[in-house]
């Protein structure tokens, strides 16, 4: 059973007024960093999702992927029943976001702002996990600072989509799974909310959470008494949500296969190293602890088992996701706060032994990316067949990465899809019918016109020809059948379409997503040098070409 030693004085009536100022201090960064120019960009294909389905929650009480105009479909039509209620993603983020459209109005702003207040929630929740596991508060604090500058962290959570659900489920898990092993009251009930809560942000990211707890009772040691606790956990778990986990079609989804295990295995290792946790820090702060282990242990009986717990949880919950269909760097992203608190007690640890080093060794990780790339080096597998070179500023990239979005936030930014909806919302009539091979969703959350197009599967046979055709540089998705075949109906219908469609120049680079959070895929500045979208008017007089 895991007691750590009070190193730090467990009461809060001894905070002091350094400890007190530093946390607020933290809190009031991230929340600078996190609800600045929140509405900037514009919604991408994703979080427009989540917003249609949302304003859906609010016509007709649950989320529908049909409004008896437009269709909410990134999958050729898979992800709803017959009478169009959505059943492909848990519908946690939806009801967010009706909720804020409900009492603030539909926007950019208000699309983002709940996720936006989990963001911070978790910042601050995070100090409560770090001393539960180290019994640390500057650990704690720490740890806030490094979830603060992590720049996934500030991406994810500014996004209309279930990333900082994830995250702030997660750290409460944890804090519960903690409370269990010591016995707490109201552990039991504790994890199975934030359990619940987790599955219904994200199934996958549940599942990998869930698993790797396994290994980390052991860790922790976990007696027979908490084993029963667990116990009733996993069956509330399984009452609660085995239900929806077939309404969702939880075993459906996996008989699909993009990528291997191998190949997700490997792309999560770059990532994770790249920019949540280095495997270099560690390196490092283990040889010091050997080192130091006569002199200035830097892990002793109390410590050790919480250090472990979370290097397993990491690793186990890697290990699983990496079974499921394909990777995405978001399904790792409730693990940033875990690596938050371990790199948090490795500077703390090296900071009270020697404090020129420790402080070198914070500035360096949590400032830097020189552990991070130092560390993804070595497993560099991903490689990417969208424009990407120019999306970031390579100095930043390795000495402040920070930098990078701090320059987003304080800089203008109008993304391809910006420029083509304020375009359409001069020039296109509210009964024009628009096609788009791909971002339809942003279109039809903006737009009050009809659009069909995208991965949406929408019969375009005997649809009337549309007065605006957009071709995007990218094109679209085509990497699975049920895809392939749609593209493939989606490019005869263009090639048959009437020649009386008129170019409208449209100057600027198109990539295909103006605001994805993926850190390897996001724009931190506005793309440069590469294809533009093809615009086409239907009309007998061109519009007016848009400007440079």
């Amino acid at each position: 059973m895991i007691e750590p030693a009070n190193t730090g004085g467990a009461s809060a009536a001894n905070v002091t007024r350094t400890e007190a100022g530093a946390t607020l201090a933290v809190v009031l960064v991230a929340a600078c960093l996190i609800f600045f120019r929140l509405d900037q960009r514009l919604l991408w294909v994703d979080e427009a999702e989540t917003a249609l389905l949302g304003r859906s929650v609010l016509v007709y009480g649950i989320p529908k992927a049909y409004d008896g105009r437009n269709l909410v479909s990134q999958e050729v039509g898979r992800e709803y029943r017959a009478d169009y209620v959505w059943r492909w993603t848990p519908w946690l983020e939806k009801y967010l976001t009706a909720g804020s459209f409900a009492v603030l109005g539909e926007s950019t702003f208000t699309a983002r702002l709940p996720f936006a207040l989990v963001g911070l929630l978790s910042v601050v929740s995070l100090y409560p996990l770090a001393h539960a596991l180290f019994r640390d508060r500057w650990v704690g604090v720490l740890a806030m600072a490094f979830l603060t500058f992590s720049v996934p962290f500030l991406l994810h959570v500014r996004q209309c989509r279930y990333y900082s659900l994830a995250i702030l489920a997660s750290i409460w898990i944890v804090y519960f799974f903690v409370a269990l092993a010591r016995g707490r009251r109201g552990a039991v009930a504790g994890l199975t909310v934030a359990m619940t809560v987790l599955f219904h942000s994200n199934i996958l990211a549940s599942l990998g959470m869930a698993i790797a707890l396994v290994p980390c009772s052991v860790v922790l040691g976990f007696d027979r008494a908490a084993l029963r606790r667990g116990t009733v956990v996993a069956a509330s778990l399984l009452l609660l949500n085995v239900p929806w986990a077939w309404y969702f079609d939880v075993l459906g989804k996996t008989e699909e296969k993009l990528e291997s295990f191998w190949d997700n295995f490997r792309s999560y290792l770059e990532l994770t190293n790249r920019y949540t946790f280095p495997a270099a820090a560690l390196a490092v702060f283990l040889v010091l602890a050997w080192f130091l282990r006569q002199r200035r242990p830097l892990l002793d009986a109390q410590t050790w088992r919480p250090f472990l717990a979370l290097l397993v949880m990491i690793a186990v919950y890697v290990v699983t996701i990496s079974t499921a269909p394909w990777s995405f760097y978001r399904y790792t992203v409730n693990l940033l706060p875990l690596s938050a608190v371990l790199l948090a007690f490795m500077c703390r640890g090296v900071l009270r032994w020697n404090g020129i080093a420790g402080t070198l060794f914070t500035a360096c990780l949590l400032l830097t990316a020189i552990f991070h790339q130092m560390s993804a080096r070595p497993v560099r597998f991903l490689k990417y067949n969208v424009q990407s070179e120019g999306r970031s500023f390579p100095i930043y990239d390795t000495v402040f990465p920070l930098g990078n979005y701090l320059y987003e936030v304080t800089h203008s930014y109008e993304g391809p899809m910006e420029r083509l909806v304020g375009y359409l919302s001069q020039n296109a009539r509210p009964g024009d019918r628009i096609f788009i091979s791909y971002g339809d969703l942003v279109l039809k959350f903006y737009a009050p016109q009809e659009v069909r197009g995208g991965l949406s599967g929408q019969p375009l046979a005997g649809w009337p020809e549309p007065e605006w055709v957009i071709v995007r540089s990218f094109f679209r998705f085509a990497d699975r059948p049920e895809l392939r075949v749609d593209a493939e109906k989606m490019l005869a219908w263009l090639n048959q379409l009437p020649a009386d469609y008129q170019p409208v120049p449209a100057p600027w680079t198109d990539v295909p997503w103006d605001d994805i959070p993926e850190p390897q895929l996001h724009w931190f500045r506005v793309p440069e040098g590469g294809k533009p979208m093809q615009l086409y008017h239907r009309v007998t007089q061109t519009p007016p070409a848009l400007s440079p």
